[in-house]
């Protein structure tokens, strides 16, 4: 039969029915699927004695790798391309004498999960080149200089998949769109055009309709007219353009899209020609020195890993022009600041504004021989005592210049002749300085790239980062910088926000769960008849339950100090202090076993005379019994603090504070912990009196 579509394996009755298959959802989902598979190959058992880093420099000579994922035993390559994988499948494969077992990628087309997938956006983008992706490059390199030949090899787009999978996508939008704008021509800028992209990052397009636009509503094109022409033709063919986002209101109107043929996301603006000639700028200002690049890559990970820049964030460009400033200043004298380059030109005017300058100026030798390493030290320090409140940051003479100075337009230097006469025309035309950060654009002279108005907070962040940074260039100097990057990208800013603690008060029951008897707990020989908690003890039995719980359940070691003590002591010596005569305890715990994922024991029946914590220990022993036979990694790192008060009557307040741990590992404990901890306790104070037990006698668990 015709009416068939292949890729859903299904029979329509006429074309009309096949033609409204092809364009609705359930069938681009399965398209999306099957071109996802094609480009794929498992490869299951892992050869063994072969580095993770080997394998995907060796899978990388067939083509570019699109994305990979590293399972227990198995890895999924993505390839950019289908005729990668194909020769894969196709033909034995042999690394070191081993046959690879390649298999064909397996997509289950659960229905649930595209949804999900669709609101994530088409590409994962962070997990391509996240960290944890990465980290092996700092672990099998021994010099800083491998790391980062490796990094930007693992990180930034390559000329190839520029070329095959953004350049090809400004080429279809010539050819779709013509039909409507017959002399349109489609330009890439951004990271892409400048040589700064990271792989799978999004691609900034800006379209020339070759018409003049205005904002009249005449004949003439408005963007008014423009978004709805330009929507009309997407929504229609569905077939290659996909999440359509219209943002006609912002400072840079655009629409957001990701072009299914390729599975790139775009922006794409219309009244945007002065971006080509700040690329233009930046392009030459990283041709001038063979370290402008590389740095500039670091730091713009660095910036992207810690969530500095990004959406709502400080911008990719506002960050570029942020390292050109700093090798602009005196001390560091490797890139120019514009007014030199623009001396010998005559002006060519867009918009009110300079944009060209002269690339055949002849400029003074640099003669900064700094490393990278030093120079990425020096943006690191100079930012992180630079005062953002009072200062502007002026690359066109790289200077920095007051804000009483932008106030009294007047005083400012003659470079800036061109913002002056725009202000005496328009006072509305002033740079916006009303921002935590001021960076005045080079070319648009009053243009803030700080955009957007964000929280004094995000500067604090970088500003903070910014010292930790420097501290970290200074350390990694004494080993000749071999764990700078390691470094750099695993030391977290600790704040005391909430997030980062979690607090428990724990009352004595009003149920006579404890009685006036001042017999000792820990000294009493009658248990039978020891009913109920002496009141003087319930401290004590509290204290001593949530360190069964640290040490039996969360499985971390502990070592504690109070407020009579200047040294940790071991929790050996614990009996040796009385928790009733301090008022405050601090449990320092370290742990590396995490005992909240799947907290489950199949197959096995507890002993129903067990208390709750003697039952919580047994199944976070089982667990890492488990993971040991089957030789599964269930490892994170904890380090918290926990502090025990006492508080009258009869309460203790428990609070816990991330000391060293990452964000979220440490989330995922405190959910768990909070829940566990309050029903451990209370059950476990109830078994004590209702089994007639001393908190000594409690903790009698077997394991096998």
């Amino acid at each position: 039969m015709s009416n068939h579509c292949d890729v859903c394996s299904m029979d329509f009755q006429d074309e009309y029915a096949l033609q409204g298959h092809l364009a609705g959802k359930k069938h681009l989902k399965g398209l999306r699927l099957h071109q996802i598979i094609k480009r794929s190959i498992v490869v299951s058992p892992l050869p063994k004695f072969i580095s993770t880093n080997r394998l995907l420099d060796f899978f990388a000579k067939y083509g570019p790798i699109k994305c990979h994922h590293f399972g227990p035993n198995n890895l999924i390559v993505e390839f950019c391309e289908g005729s990668s994988a194909e020769i894969l499948l196709n033909k034995p494969v042999w690394i070191n004498n081993v046959r690879l077992n390649i298999k064909k990628r397996i997509i289950h087309n659960n229905l649930k999960k595209p949804k999900v997938a669709k609101d994530k956006s088409p590409i994962e983008t962070e997990g391509v080149i996240s960290y944890d992706n990465i980290k092996h490059i700092f672990e099998d390199e021994t010099t800083f200089d491998n790391q980062l030949a490796n990094f930007l090899n693992e990180v930034q787009l390559t000329d190839d998949v520029i070329e095959a999978r953004y350049e090809s996508v400004c080429t279809q939008l010539d050819k779709i769109f013509r039909p409507i704008f017959p002399k349109c021509k489609t330009y890439r800028f951004g990271s892409t055009q400048v040589g700064l992209g990271f792989k799978e990052c999004d691609l900034d397009i800006y379209m020339d309709i070759g018409e003049p636009i205005s904002e009249a509503r005449t004949n003439s094109w408005t963007m008014q007219k423009i978004f709805r022409e330009v929507k009309k033709v997407m929504y229609r063919m569905n077939c290659a353009f996909s999440n359509i986002i219209s943002l006609p209101k912002a400072r840079t109107p655009i629409i957001k899209f990701c072009y299914i043929r390729t599975n790139v996301s775009c922006d794409i603006s219309f009244k945007n020609s002065l971006a080509m000639y700040k690329n233009y700028l930046i392009k030459y200002y990283i041709s001038l020195d063979s370290r402008i690049r590389p740095l500039m890559m670091l730091i713009k990970y660095w910036a992207r890993h810690f969530k500095i820049s990004g959406s709502s964030k400080i911008s990719n460009y506002a960050l570029v022009l942020l390292i050109i400033f700093y090798l602009q200043q005196p001390f560091v004298n490797i890139i120019p600041p514009l007014m030199e380059l623009q001396k010998t030109c005559q002006p060519q005017l867009v918009n009110g504004w300079q944009v060209n300058f002269d690339k055949n100026t002849v400029l003074p030798p640099i003669t900064n021989q700094s490393s990278i390493p030093e120079l990425l030290h020096g943006f690191f320090f100079f930012y992180s005592t630079f005062k953002f409140k009072s200062q502007v940051m002026c690359p066109i003479d790289g200077k920095v210049h007051t804000e009483a100075e932008f106030k009294r337009t007047e005083t400012l230097p003659p470079c800036m002749d061109t913002y002056k006469m725009c202000v005496r025309e328009d006072e509305n035309l002033r740079i916006n300085l009303n921002k935590p950060m001021c960076i005045q654009d080079p070319i648009e002279l009053n243009c803030n790239v700080i955009n957007i108005t964000y929280k004094f907070s995000l500067l604090n962040t970088f500003v903070k980062y910014c010292a930790i940074g420097a501290e970290i260039c200074v350390t990694s100097n004494k080993n000749n910088y071999k764990d700078l990057m390691k470094t750099l990208f695993t030391t977290v800013l600790k704040t005391k926000s909430a997030e980062g603690t979690f607090k428990l008060t724990i009352i004595a029951s009003q149920s006579n769960q404890y009685s006036n008897e001042s017999n000792s707990m820990e000294t009493c020989t009658d248990i039978p008849n020891q009913t109920k908690l002496a009141k003087s003890d319930w401290y004590s039995t509290v204290f001593h339950i949530i360190k069964e719980i640290f040490e039996k359940v969360f499985k971390v070691q502990i070592v504690f100090s109070t407020e009579m003590e200047t040294k940790h002591q071991k929790m050996e010596e614990l009996l040796d202090v009385h928790a009733e005569e301090q008022q405050t305890i601090v449990f320092h715990c370290t742990g590396s076993h995490c005992v909240w994922r799947n907290r489950k024991v199949s197959n096995i029946v507890l002993d129903p005379s067990l208390s709750c914590l003697e039952k919580e220990a047994f199944v976070s022993e089982q667990m890492l019994e488990n993971c040991d036979k089957k030789k599964m990694i269930n490892t994170v790192y904890l380090d918290f603090l926990c502090t025990f008060e006492k508080k009258h009557p009869l309460q203790v307040d428990l609070t816990v504070n991330n000391f060293n741990c990452d964000d979220h590992v440490f989330q995922e404990f405190m959910y768990f912990a909070k829940r566990k901890l309050v029903e451990i306790i209370k059950r476990t104070l109830l078994y004590i009196q209702q089994f007639e037990k001393c908190y000594y006698y409690l903790y009698e668990i077997q394991t096998h």
